[in-house]
């Protein structure tokens, strides 16, 4: 609102007025309260309470206003008395119990949210829950709040909140592993303040742009970001100090400023910088008297790669007392217990750190249930602490536990995806309501609407960074939605999530007799093979990520430029050789291991995703080719394969052969979709994907088969078909893959004027279909591809046909021409 300076100055004087009046109010109240004490004069004394730090006291003062308005049905007072309790409560260290208090602060008023009033006092008891469950590290809860919260502010068109807000809904995403949405979040809210010109905003925006560059690994980009804000520390200092007891919000944001600018310099291995920042955060964090758990469970990393392994242990075990004290997150206990065991391990220790290993992989489990249900922040949490599971591996093996060691490498491996595979059998669409199925669909058509004007080949540069926001914000919007259906479903709370497989079921169940299976983990100082063959298991030692990741994408670039006739013989000359540099590397060792397979079932791990292992080059063999002595298959983990195999064999099988589209038409001769492929780099016509389609059902008898050809290989077809019937399934059209927003990718089928569709079947719709299917081939380009996350693999179309119930699936990883196809 435009407001005069003299209007100003006298609302501020009233706001004063009124806050000295409830003051003044609450100290002139009596030393003890009475049974004549009204509703409001038991809450104010509570407030009293907890300005003097009575917290007990305060407490059951609290409680006792509480219970008495809900005898009378004051909900008002309830929720200002249950916002007390839940104070007192996480003053006391209770803070479960503080966390049920601020929710019940939202419920008991929830009817009334069309009040505005009641609204910011919403808004105040979801921010409090907020902050303590993520402090407690249960994010699923967090988001929850988080998303009420935004949906309030936004109605209310309160900027700061939503500022503010944004700013926290991507510090969980940070924690989660899910760095494009923290990301998308933290530049929104940092947009949002500096347009309000408020300094304390831009300071909690700035934050939470460091946290989301520090878990992507932009270290450089984090570090800029983090003296920015630490530069503002200077500029405006802020004295620590707080007679009052307790802090403030900026308080706050400036400790953990100093404290993520240290862990910056210690992940670029600036370690004397680190220890500088990491001693004045605790500086700060002592005048404060704020926790220290963080930062001293931080900074024993940077003591230990100092050399200092005894003041590593001391640290980080007075960090891991103190948190696990408060009830903290889980997701810190395991990288702290990571520490302790590395710490143990120098000092020569090693029962306790194979004792603190078995804990941090478990408290990593443990972090993961309490995540964002949602495949890229589970996923998240695992890739976030790849290390533990790395170096709770290697230690096992120089003890020669190799079973324990390839059991852990199992609990690394696509544990997301085992998660959704068992969830995509118990919340079917039949599920929804009619009200959730009306939103569920207002939200796709709004998304594909908005694609559609993204694909436009006439775009403009502003219409598109436009429609690119409007993108972002109604996946934001229709993700929170699902969430929202997710959490009301009450079939997720008895889904049983498989577990993973020991080594002996793996050999006994999971790997036929003419096979055998190898089990990647790339580490930063050295990586691992594990071959079970023959009902044998044995580990094989490899160099670190970093050299194989060198190796990979030198490969890679070899298969990604253009061969023409001229150059044929010497781009297979250097693939050749290459190809059998990466032999050597990865599988020369195990060759006695797998000589008498005829099968080789590989869990790929890292860049190993990208690798086509059937094109690498035994020189001292005939034929050389991998391809031509194995069949080759990839699977998630062990325990994926598994899952997968049981759940095919509870279905009932499918009665007809093939079902296949191909040939589709694309309305506008070049649309605006990044260039993925040699098949029509700008989505033309595919004459020969009719050829192929055609082709490939001439060997099925005509009652066994369907075909959709030209338009109508459309999104409307593949989603009304009753393709559960099929064995097969057959794509073979354009590919849209999208790497950073893999929810994004699809196959890119007839372009028709349907308002509902936008012509790419993408992931989340795939997820939707019911199959039972054999084999699904995506014969489009690079439809393998996808948001490499290490531990889980590649999130993108194949996982999203597995868990629509495809028993397995044919990808590309490069552009392959038309015709070739």
């Amino acid at each position: 609102y435009s407001v005069s300076a003299n209007m100003k100055r006298f609302l501020s004087l009233i706001i004063i007025a009124f806050f000295a009046s409830q003051t003044a109010f609450a100290q002139s109240l009596p030393e003890t309260p009475t049974a004549r004490f009204t509703i409001e004069e038991l809450n104010n004394y509570a407030i009293r309470l907890l300005r003097e730090d009575r917290n007990e006291e305060a407490y059951q003062i609290a409680k006792q206003a509480y219970e008495r308005s809900q005898q009378r049905e004051l909900r008002r007072r309830a929720s200002r008395a249950a916002n007390l309790i839940g104070i007192a409560a996480f003053r006391l260290g209770r803070i479960s119990e503080a966390i049920d208090y601020y929710k019940q602060a939202f419920n008991v008023i929830a009817d009334d949210r069309e009040d505005p009033e009641v609204n910011k006092a919403q808004i105040v008891s979801l921010n409090r829950a907020t902050m303590l469950l993520r402090l407690s590290g249960r994010y699923e809860d967090a988001m929850w709040c988080f998303n009420h919260a935004l949906r309030l502010v936004r109605k209310q068109n309160d900027r700061a909140g939503e500022s503010l807000i944004l700013s926290r809904l991507s510090a969980v995403y940070s924690f989660t592993g899910d760095t494009e949405r923290a990301a998308e979040y933290s530049a929104e809210a940092l947009k949002i303040a500096k347009f309000l010109g408020d300094r304390a905003l831009e300071e909690n925006a700035l934050l939470s742009l460091v946290h989301a560059n520090e878990q992507k690994g932009n270290f450089q980009a984090a570090l800029q970001f983090g003296l920015q804000e630490a530069a503002l520390i200077r500029a405006y200092p802020l004295s620590p100090g707080n007679p009052g007891g307790g802090f403030t919000a900026l308080q706050i944001v400036r400790l953990t400023t100093l404290y993520r600018v240290a862990t910056i310099y210690a992940a670029l291995e600036q370690y004397q910088e680190a220890a500088s920042f990491f001693e004045r955060a605790l500086k700060y964090a002592e005048a404060m008297h704020a926790r220290e758990d963080l930062i001293l469970g931080d900074y024993a990393w940077t003591q230990l790669q100092h050399g200092d392994a005894e003041k590593a242990l001391d640290s980080v075990t007075r960090a891991l007392t103190n948190l696990q004290k408060s009830g903290g997150s889980k997701h810190l206990e395991s990288r702290f217990l990571a520490t302790k065991a590395a710490a143990e391990r120098t000092l020569g220790h090693n029962d306790e750190a194979v004792q603190s290993y078995r804990q941090a992989v478990a408290a990593v489990e443990e972090a993961r249930l309490l995540s964002v249900p949602t495949e890229i922040s589970r996923a998240g949490i695992i890739a976030s602490r790849h290390n533990v599971f790395t170096d709770a591996i290697n230690f096992l093996l120089e003890q020669n536990q190799t079973g324990e060691a390839l059991g852990i490498a199992e609990a690394c491996h696509a544990r997301t995806f085992l998660d959704i595979l068992a969830e995509s059998g118990e919340a079917d669409k039949e599920d929804l309501t009619p009200a959730q199925k009306s939103e569920l669909d207002r939200f796709l058509a709004k998304i594909a609407g908005i694609q559609r004007e993204l694909w436009k080949p006439e775009i403009t540069a502003e219409a598109e960074k436009i429609f690119s926001t409007q993108l972002t914000r109604a996946e934001q919007e229709f993700e929170a939605l699902r969430l929202k259906i997710r959490r009301a479903n009450t079939r997720y709370a008895s889904v049983k999530y498989p577990q993973p497989l020991r080594p002996e079921t793996i050999a006994k169940e999971i790997i036929p007799p003419d096979a055998a299976l190898i089990e990647f983990v790339l580490g930063e100082k050295k990586s691992v093979a594990f071959v079970m063959a023959q009902g044998k298991l044995t580990s094989h030692l490899l160099p670190s990520a970093k050299e194989i990741d060198r190796l990979i994408a030198q490969y890679n670039q070899l298969f990604s430029g253009k061969v023409y006739s001229l150059t044929a013989m010497q781009a297979i000359a250097k693939q050749k050789a290459l190809g059998q540099q990466i032999y050597k590397t990865l599988l020369q060792s195990i060759e006695p291991q797998i000589a008498s397979a005829k099968k080789l079932i590989i869990v790929p791990d890292g860049a190993l995703s990208y690798l086509p292992f059937e094109t690498l080059v035994d020189d001292q063999k005939t034929p050389a080719y991998l391809i031509e002595r194995f069949a080759i298959s990839y699977a998630p983990s062990a325990s994926a394969l598994a899952t997968i195999h049981v759940r095919n064999q509870n279905d009932n099988p499918p009665i007809l052969g093939l079902i296949a589209f191909g040939d589709p038409v694309y309305a506008e001769a070049s649309l605006n979709v990044p260039p993925a492929t040699e098949r029509g780099s700008e989505l033309r016509q595919l004459p020969y994907t009719r050829a192929e389609v055609n082709e490939i059902a001439a060997l099925f008898p005509p009652a066994q088969r369907k075909i959709f050809l030209g338009t109508d290989a459309n999104e409307k077809v593949v989603k009304t078909e009753a393709l559960q019937q099929y064995k097969y399934l057959h794509f073979a059209a354009h590919g849209n893959v999208d790497e950073l927003h893999p929810a994004r990718s699809g196959i890119v089928l007839s372009h028709l004027s349907d308002p509902n569709e936008d012509g790419t079947l993408q992931m989340f719709e795939v997820m939707q279909l019911k199959l039972n299917a054999d084999l699904v081939t995506l014969s489009a380009c690079r439809t393998g591809l996808g948001k490499l996350l290490h531990g889980e693999g590649i999130i993108g179309l194949t996982r999203a046909f597995l868990y629509a119930g495809a028993n397995s699936v044919v990808v590309s990883l490069w552009n392959v021409n038309d015709v070739a196809t």
